[in-house]
Parts: structure tokens; C-alpha cells; sequence
């Protein structure tokens, strides 16, 4: 591990509690937030609180995901969670969360380990962006807009790389190389979490079977479905519609 600099600890050693977080708060769809190792909130930025209802970060402080956002979400989010709090990274993970009460949007997250001087874990933080807007506005998302627009209206379609690339205007090789650089995942990776987050919706929104859902979200069958939902959300299809549809209402 490379050691900062000696005159960096030293700048940041002198610093009270502004340490220039408030910044976040002019980036109205970017979402800033700290967990400590329990996924106790220990910052969140105004993007955050907003969307969830609250006029002041102090509403957010002290809680957890399960607290205040839908248990069917908040399962998604603690999973990560754990996932980072015993060493890993997460990056550019495609996922739904809430606008503000009762109303869902696509957002891209990621979240990276916070460490003590000792080495320990202690807790998390995390950025979280809304999708289509960083897309459109921010480098080097711009130029993957078309294709991003395209696997959000046709993401049931059968996957080709070479059509992605093209309305991109790319090589498929330059094509993988600037989506990964944006997302840090593949295309064929992206595509899949977007599939799964609208299975997801679906199984909470609607009465179709799940092998409707399935062949709606761009899965083969209903085994596709099922093998690639346990193994990212940890659970079949019919087990999560069962355990979050009467919350959802």
C-alpha cells in the first residue's frame, strides 16, 4: 500500500468538521453519504435527504437504510453493504432508488471502504448519481448516451455488442473500453443489473407469472431468471415478490 504523504495527513490533521463535504450539495442528483460499520448514516448530503422526504440531514443521522426507506430496497442497499465492510468495492452498480417518497428513478452507485489510521474497518461511503442526467451532461458518460438510451427502451432485446457500439459511434473494442472507464463494469454487466432491477419492479407491481417477467426483462426462461436472481439479490423471484409485494401495496 502506498503511504500518503506526510504533508497530506498533516493538512487534513488540521482540519475541524468542515472538510468540504457541503460541496455535494450543489449537485442536486448526486447523493453523498457516510455509514459507519453497523450502516448507521453518519453523513448524508442534501440530494440525499431530499429525496427521501426530510428538510434537514439531522432526520437521516443515526438511522439505517431500514428505517426510513422500503424494506425491498434497503435489502438491496445493506447486501452491498456487507460486501464493502469486509473489504470490498463497489463500482458503478445499476440500481433503483427512491426520487422522493413513493417514486423510483435508476441510479448508478458506488461505494468504497473507510479505514482508521489502524488499518480497521469502520465504515463506508458512497456516491450515488442519477442515471440518464450523468449520462447526458457529464464526460466520459456523453458519448455512451445513445447506447445507454437504447439498452433502457430495448433492454429486453437480445444483447449485441457491435449495434451498442455503433450508436455510440465506437469500435465494440473502444465501445468496452470507454464503458468500462465510466462504470467500471462491462456493458454485458450493466445490461444484466438493469434487467434484474425491472424483474424486480415487476415482481412488486404487477401480477404477471414469473415466467412473463422473465421473458418480458430479457431472460431466456424462468430458470435464467431465477439462477441470476439468487445469485445477485440472494433470493428466487417468487421468495422476494412473496416478501416485499404487501409492502409495496
Amino acid at each position: 500500500m502506498i503511504e500518503t504523504p506526510a504533508f497530506v495527513s498533516l493538512f487534513f490533521a488540521q482540519l475541524g468538521e468542515e472538510q468540504g463535504l457541503r460541496l455535494f450539495d450543489a449537485l442536486p442528483d448526486t447523493r453523498l453519504f457516510i455509514k459507519d460499520a453497523h450502516g448507521v448514516y453518519m453523513y448524508a448530503s442534501r440530494g440525499m435527504y431530499l429525496a427521501h422526504g426530510f428538510t434537514d440531514e439531522k432526520a437521516i443521522l443515526g438511522r439505517t437504510d431500514h428505517e426510513f426507506i422500503p424494506a425491498y430496497l434497503a435489502e438491496h442497499y445493506t447486501r452491498d453493504d456487507r460486501q464493502v465492510l469486509a473489504g470490498g468495492e463497489i463500482w458503478g452498480r445499476v440500481e433503483m432508488v427512491m426520487r422522493h417518497p413513493r417514486c423510483h428513478d435508476w441510479y448508478v452507485t458506488s461505494k468504497i471502504p473507510l479505514r482508521s489510521k489502524e488499518g480497521r474497518i469502520v465504515g463506508l461511503a458512497g456516491v450515488s448519481r442519477d442515471l440518464e442526467k450523468t449520462a447526458r451532461f457529464a464526460s466520459p458518460f456523453t458519448q455512451l448516451v445513445p447506447a445507454l438510451e437504447f439498452i433502457r427502451d430495448q433492454f429486453a432485446s437480445p444483447f449485441d455488442l457491435e449495434a451498442l457500439a455503433q450508436r455510440a459511434g465506437m469500435s465494440e473494442r473502444g465501445f468496452q473500453r470507454h464503458f468500462k472507464k465510466a462504470f467500471q463494469i462491462t456493458p454485458t454487466a450493466y445490461l444484466r443489473q438493469f434487467r434484474l432491477g425491472k424483474a424486480c419492479q415487476m415482481l412488486l407491481e404487477s401480477d404477471k407469472t414469473i415466467v412473463s417477467i422473465a421473458m418480458e426483462t430479457g431472460f431466456t426462461d424462468h430458470s435464467h431468471l431465477a439462477r441470476e436472481f439468487t445469485r445477485s439479490i440472494g433470493s428466487t423471484p417468487g421468495a422476494y415478490r412473496t416478501r416485499y409485494r404487501q409492502e409495496v401495496g
